[in-house]
């Protein structure tokens, strides 16, 4: 199998610059929806927002966070680049107070499903004592918080980026993710330098004296596999005004595209792996919950940052009717959309 490769589309200024004034008119059509009065008095819910890139490590990080025995009720909003949620898939049974968001960079189209939900958590009669959002791998988490200010009942906790330690320097040198990778980290309020068990102390240490120089004054917390200290997430108490801050425009995601495949059939287990296999070496991240022929009873989680991958069985189906989900993320233009979409059927069992 060969997928057609073309590089990323230029940015049109024209589109840029409405994209832009898309954003700003969400945060204002954001302010427009807040009601007089909430029953949840003003500055009383928290707001964590946990960014970062494709693959950084965030979602395997808010599972740790919803795991700990910290007694807080967290409602827990997630939004994916693509069709389909798979981190919101990949948390759900972490936790019973979970929304899925899904329209790409929260920032921009997100605002009114956004402010909606939020609003319905301000309005409880038992609101929760901490919202956690996990953005998008290409949204600018200060937009993001941005929009969710607008209700009143929020407050800033602190934006927390996560930062992959084995493939950040490949992030800052590409020219199509250079931009949103590095507006992501000058937002952040603490940086978790994620996944140390993949690299030797040299690039540790390397990886810690980049990101000194990028964010400096900035807090650096070093992690594997996303575990930090509840305290350090959920207790950030920023002070800053980041209603004053100038979030990225949206531009930032128009060199990039999402592919999502779904299937009610079971998989071939040889076939689909031949399939995973031949995927373009370009592409920035694919994620999946699959039904393989081999284990129909369990998921089977499928993650790919760069050329790392893994196929690892997860829970049983249980009550849930077993479909495949599957969602690939890269430069725009990488893939042909039929092209990907007959090879991934031709996984399918016969």
């Amino acid at each position: 199998m060969k997928f057609p490769l073309s590089g990323s589309r230029p940015i049109d200024p024209q589109a840029a610059a409405a994209e832009t004034w898309q954003m700003l008119s969400g945060i204002i059509q954001a302010a427009q929806m807040i009601p007089r009065v909430q029953r949840a008095a003003d500055a009383s819910l928290p707001l964590t927002v946990i960014g970062g890139f494709l693959g950084a490590g965030k979602t395997t990080l808010l599972n740790r966070l919803l795991a700990a025995p910290h007694g807080r009720k967290i409602a827990v909003l997630v939004n994916d680049f693509g069709k389909i949620n798979i981190d919101a898939a990949l948390i759900r049974s972490r936790t019973d107070d979970m929304i899925s968001l899904t329209n790409g960079c929260a920032c921009c189209s997100l605002a009114g499903d956004l402010t909606k939900t939020l609003i319905a958590l301000a309005q409880r009669e038992e609101p929760p004592e901490a919202i956690v959002l996990e953005a998008s791998g290409l949204a600018d988490p200060r937009g993001i918080a941005q929009v969710a200010l607008a209700n009143p009942a929020l407050r800033l906790d602190g934006l927390l980026t996560v930062v992959d330690a084995e493939t950040f320097g490949a992030l800052s040198d590409d020219d199509a993710t250079r931009r949103p990778f590095l507006a992501q980290l000058s937002a952040a309020d603490l940086v978790v330098l994620n996944k140390l068990d993949l690299v030797d102390a040299g690039q540790r240490d390397a990886a810690r004296a980049w990101l000194t120089t990028q964010v400096p004054g900035r807090p650096i917390v070093d992690a594997v596999n996303g575990e930090i200290p509840v305290e350090l997430a959920l207790g950030l108490a920023s002070t800053r005004n980041v209603l004053d801050e100038a979030a990225t425009s949206p531009e930032h995601v128009q060199g990039f595209d999402s592919w999502s495949l779904t299937s009610n059939s079971p998989l071939d287990a040889f076939r689909l792996r031949g399939f995973l296999a031949a995927l373009p070496g370009r592409l920035l991240r694919a994620k999946g919950i699959l039904q393989l022929s081999d284990d129909p009873a369990h998921r089977t989680v499928y993650q790919r940052v760069g050329s790392r991958s893994s196929l690892e069985r997860s829970e049983p189906w249980g009550d849930e009717t077993p479909c495949s989900r599957l969602v690939l993320i890269g430069p725009a233009g990488l893939m042909d959309r039929g092209e990907i979409a007959s090879s991934f059927a031709n996984s399918r069992l016969s």
